[in-house]
């Protein structure tokens, strides 16, 4: 197991520089929506590496893309400045640092008031549905990957650690401000993490979140799906910084009908988000339709209502 950057002073330091297992969703959040999280895991747990994300490796036949994510090897917990890294030496995608971390989302039960004044009196998991291989539907606690900059989202996180808080142990507000290269985060607490473990319990025994790294971070993983891709195809559907769009990259990469045992989602990353400030993309939007949230209640509600 890669022995990757955690915790505060991993986030910290990627700040301050210069701006295996089964399919989890990453969060995506929207512009102007506040959407309620608990963290599942510790600060001192969360990783921080050099990633490559919404890489283009092929098309299905239906001509839409497939797209994998790498954690590249010049992270320098890997091989470092001389890792292998065809993205970089063959068609000049950079990595971009990203912190990574697992939370489920809630959903707010309100109380009185109105309008901003509105209380929260309590919360509920939230679930999503999705639809297997056999086609049947599953509901499953809406468990899902955050992905994000240590510069815009997790430096908020390392802040309020050190104020003494485990963030673990609260339940967070988190708002997406502006777009693109405008876009901010605000992180508040507003209450004390519920405790649903046995709900968790079957997702974390099929979800093995530092196998999934060790995956991402595989040499042999991107030597099988970098490698075969014609030079000068388009890799990612966002240029390189400083480069504009052009006609040579409408170009499609070689498509490969190599497989793997753990497959990245295909997701289509949103128009708005092409010039997004390291280039990489942003969030996805899932492949299927958007999961149906349903509230589940808790007898521990009133116990860990939100102050």
């Amino acid at each position: 197991m890669a022995n990757f950057r955690r915790g505060a002073e991993a986030i910290k330091a990627a700040a301050t520089r210069s701006a295996g297992g089964k399919f989890t969703p990453t969060f995506k959040f929207e512009t102007d929506k506040t959407t309620y999280l608990q963290f599942l895991t510790d600060l001192d747990d969360i990783p921080t590496v050099l990633m490559h994300r919404f890489i283009i490796v092929g098309h299905r036949e239906d001509g839409n893309p497939i797209y994998e994510h790498f954690i590249s090897r010049r992270d320098p917990t890997l091989d470092g400045a001389e890792g292998y890294d065809p993205l970089v030496d063959r068609f000049g995608v950079n990595p971009s640092s990203r912190s990574i971390a697992l939370a489920v989302e809630l959903e707010p039960e309100w109380g009185g008031g109105s309008g901003s004044r509105k209380t929260i009196k309590g919360f509920d998991i939230a679930t999503r549905q999705f639809t297997t291989k056999d086609d049947e539907t599953k509901e499953v606690p809406a468990v899902a990957l955050i992905i994000e900059s240590p510069f815009t989202f997790f430096d908020q996180l390392t802040a309020i650690a050190d104020m003494g808080e485990e963030i673990t142990e609260k339940v967070f507000a988190v708002k997406r401000n502006g777009k693109g290269t405008d876009t901010s985060y605000t992180l508040l607490p507003v209450g004390d993490a519920l405790d649903f473990e046995d709900e968790l319990d079957a997702f974390f025994e099929d979800f093995d979140f530092d196998a999934w790294l060790d995956e991402l971070a595989d040499e042999d993983r991107v030597r099988e799906l970098i490698d075969p891709i014609e030079d000068g195809a388009t890799v990612t559907k966002f240029p390189p910084k400083g480069k504009a769009k052009g006609k040579a990259e409408t170009e499609k990469p070689k498509t490969t009908t190599r497989t793997r045992r753990t497959r990245t989602p295909e997701p289509e990353p949103e128009p708005e988000l092409e010039a997004e400030y390291d280039g990489d993309g942003g969030d996805p939007v899932e492949e299927t339709e958007a999961p149906k949230r349903r509230p589940r209640k808790f007898s521990e509600l009133a116990r860990n209502s939100a102050r």
